[in-house]
């Protein structure tokens, strides 16, 4: 007969009643409240419960409210979190500090099981920021429930404090194109307009990838806030050193090749002047083509020809005369998105070759194509299944 219930509700009814430890919630060097406990029971806790009772029979507890360490306490004698789930955040912090694990893994939970709303997260966010010295598994559980879906869960990220917005922002950004996230922000700027929001429009956003509609529409909104001025200087920043939007890089390359060509009379070479591949095999071959492998080839690097891959290869692209500043990805034909529990294709992007970003994966719907500044090398790799499709990477190109 198992009747541990009902010896968890009677320890609960000796709560606060009597005990040798005299536990004191301090603030500004003056008491707030204090709780009464055995010693010996909050000693089987932990370890480092058991090392804090050995200091003396006062302890003196700084820094944490009184409902937090209520809760910490109650939970001790009963199992149970409070309600609150501000309480229970900065509760199962003080419980992580003196080795609490179970308390402190209760919050944990609740954010990976999906149950914390957006509103949820920024308050326990905003807690584990005041105790810098615990809680880096809570931040980081945190960071990853807002980031499983950014466009959603930062649209009232503006209640958040400006410091916790500067380091979340970094992270988003990877995760949200240029035009959605200035989109975001200018809607904070709306939602509350006694906090000027243009600094992080400008270092967190850049125009070089917009077209004039996209640039356009994010100046409409940014008029009925009070930002259009902000926005226009952005704009012609971008517009100083102005390119060319494509919707195909490697169909830009061969209409540039194709004039060159014709201006010349003569057929010019496009790979190893407009264009290099890079294949990361010695065995990869082209597809078929009636005037041999290195016609095939070029017909690739123009995206003629769809490019082939087996699992475990890649293909690099180099640009040696343009760049560009990638806004967008597409593909001629559907591609697989996870395969046992993998991205089936990633493609990467670098400005010099040794360095490289992610830009697109297949398992990950929501991140942005694009890139912060402009890029002249591209990788694309196919994991586990085998890749057939023409890549269309979109974006303003620049020649030098």
């Amino acid at each position: 007969m198992d009747c541990s219930s009902l010896v968890t509700r009677a320890m609960e009814k000796c709560f606060n009643q009597e005990g040798d430890l005299q536990l004191v919630v301090v603030s500004n060097g003056s008491a707030k409240a204090e709780f009464r406990v055995y010693s010996a029971f909050l000693s089987a806790w932990s370890p480092a419960l058991a090392e804090q009772v050995m200091q003396g029979l006062r302890w003196e507890v700084p820094n944490f409210s009184v409902a937090a360490v209520e809760g910490f306490l109650r939970f001790l004698y009963s199992g149970r979190m409070p309600s609150n789930l501000v309480v229970a955040t900065e509760s199962s912090l003080m419980a992580e500090r003196y080795g609490v694990l179970e308390c402190s893994q209760v919050c944990e939970d609740l954010l990976q099981n999906g149950a914390a709303t957006p509103r949820d997260v920024y308050a326990m966010l905003e807690v584990a920021h005041r105790f810098p010295d615990v809680g880096n598994s809570l931040r980081s559980a945190c960071l990853h429930a807002l980031l499983a879906d950014p466009e959603q869960s930062l649209r009232e990220a503006w209640t958040l404090n400006s410091r916790l917005l500067e380091e979340l922002l970094p992270l988003a950004s990877n995760d949200i194109g240029d035009f959605e996230l200035a989109k975001m922000i200018i809607s904070w700027q709306e939602q509350n307009p006694h906090q000027n929001f243009a600094d992080l429009l400008q270092e967190h956003v850049t125009f070089g990838g917009f077209n004039e509609e996209r640039f356009q529409e994010i100046r409409y909104h940014a008029e009925s806030v009070g930002l259009a001025f902000v926005v226009d200087q952005m704009w012609a920043q971008a517009q100083a050193s102005a390119g060319q939007w494509t919707p195909d890089i490697f169909k830009y390359l061969e209409s540039k090749w194709q004039v060159q060509c014709e201006e010349h009379r003569r057929h010019m070479p496009f790979l190893g002047c407009w264009l290099n591949l890079i294949p990361s095999s010695l065995g990869w071959r082209p597809p078929y083509h009636p005037h041999g492998p290195h016609r095939g080839q070029e017909e690739v690097a123009r995206n003629v020809l769809k490019l082939e891959l087996q699992p475990g290869e890649s293909m690099t692209w180099f640009l040696p005369i343009h760049s560009i500043h990638v806004s967008g990805i597409n593909f001629s034909e559907p591609v697989a998105s996870v395969h046992e529990g993998s991205a089936c294709v990633e493609i990467f992007s670098s400005l010099n070759g040794c360095t490289w970003e992610l830009l697109w994966s297949s398992a990950r719907s929501n991140l942005s194509c694009r890139t912060k500044e402009r890029v002249r090398w591209f990788k694309l790799s196919a994991k586990s299944i085998p890749f057939v499709s023409q890549v269309q990477i979109q974006g303003v190109v620049h020649a030098g």
